[in-house]
């Protein structure tokens, strides 16, 4: 699966700012989720205290914008359950639907959500966050996910993550050998347990709650 992301421990910090590179592509043909199924990936870099004007790598983002809201107007566009079915990466984020009312949030989301706001379905997921060695432990995390939620949370009801720790992954299911090496994962625990609760509490961090019956957490930004 490709929903995880690598958590730090808080410390102090030589990391002055940081951008995020973003690609993505445009397409009016539905059958790919067309406008209502939009993916952002791109690289993180870094300018540090001793060389604000040097910006390092640092890591690598994913994210998905889901508007199934503004599908309702199109009679060919596909439903949520349809647009999170698309890709792989989504449909681990089928579980906050309902399971009789597919276009549905659950109710176990639902009872996370203020009841006094809009009835918008629409979805950030926050799929990966990949950093490098050397930039880990220093909230950069944190930063990241702070600043895409503003940057592509306009509009969406919620903000999603699989907090699914990247040192269980399955290799084979990384094309870039290269760069996984580069992550050097095994410096990272190796106590599943372990591992998948400090996520959540590192989540909770910025107001992420987990969802009931289910692996993911959510944020509600209808406020």
């Amino acid at each position: 699966m490709g929903n995880s992301v690598v958590a730090e421990t808080e410390v102090s910090t030589s990391i002055v700012h940081f951008y995020c590179t973003f690609r993505t592509e445009m397409s009016e043909w539905s059958g790919d989720g067309g406008p209502y199924l939009s993916e952002y990936e791109g690289e993180l870099r870094v300018g540090l205290e001793d060389d604000v004007d040097e910006f390092r790598l640092a890591g690598r983002a994913k994210l998905f914008i889901v508007n199934p809201d503004a599908a309702e107007e199109d009679e060919e566009a596909p439903s949520l359950f349809e647009l999170l079915d698309l890709r792989g990466e989504t449909a681990a984020y089928l579980p906050l639907l309902h399971s009789t009312e597919p276009n549905m949030f659950s109710p176990a989301v639902r009872r996370i959500l203020r009841e006094d706001t809009g009835p918008s379905r629409n979805m950030l997921i926050l799929d990966r966050l990949e950093l490098l060695p050397e930039f880990r432990r220093q909230r950069l995390g944190l930063r990241y996910i702070r600043t895409a939620i503003k940057r592509f949370g306009s509009g969406c009801r919620i903000a999603a993550l699989k907090p699914f720790p990247l040192q269980f992954e399955r290799t084979l299911d990384d094309p870039d050998l290269e760069w996984r090496a580069r992550m050097d994962l095994d410096l990272l625990s190796r106590d599943t347990h372990s591992a998948k609760t400090t996520l959540k509490e590192y989540y909770s961090r910025e107001g992420f709650i987990p969802v009931r019956g289910t692996d993911l957490m959510i944020l509600d930004l209808g406020h």
